[in-house]
């Protein structure tokens, strides 16, 4: 959402190819009931019933807040802090979720359509909202380096003068 918010563009390393797997927080309440209700030792995954690459959660994202990204999509691995995004697995991460099925589990809805509260919610949160003291800040550790935005302009400025992987 900040980087909608702030018009900036998307630049995702390995092309957003990347996936980890998702987890909405309706899918996963849907597991525990189940779970609860049939109580036994057992180990069970939880994830939404697609994996959508970073580029999917990027473009899906995008329709839900009517944005239009102009997307620098990199071919190979992130320069530095350029083209990071939480979902760039080198190997993708897809959770199995046949022990959660076989116990009687069905998800609530898939990533787009269990994000969409989700998003609206950050996005007012981002615009001042009631929820804005619980966003992480700028310099929060896991998150400031999504946002290196000085680092994103070097490489751009770069990229436009013809260096092919400016870094």
């Amino acid at each position: 959402m900040k980087r909608v918010l702030d018009r900036r563009p998307l630049l995702l390393a390995r092309r957003g190819a990347g996936v980890d797997h998702t987890t909405a927080a309706a899918n996963l309440a849907a597991l525990v009931e189940i779970a609860a209700a049939r109580p036994g030792p057992r180990v069970l995954n939880c994830a939404d019933p697609d994996a959508p690459s970073g580029l999917e959660i990027a473009r899906a994202i995008a329709r839900l807040l009517d944005h239009e990204w102009h997307e620098v999509l990199l071919d190979g691995d992130a320069v530095g802090n350029v083209g990071l995004h939480p979902w760039d697995a080198v190997h993708p991460i897809v959770l199995d979720m046949s022990a959660a099925q076989a116990l009687g589990y069905s998800p609530v809805g898939d990533f787009v359509s269990t994000v969409a509260d989700e998003v609206e919610w950050l996005v007012r949160g981002a615009r001042g909202g009631a929820n804005v003291a619980i966003l992480p800040g700028n310099d929060d550790p896991f998150f400031a380096p999504y946002f290196d935005y000085e680092a994103e302009d070097r490489f751009l400025e770069a990229r436009a003068m013809g260096v092919r992987r400016p870094g």
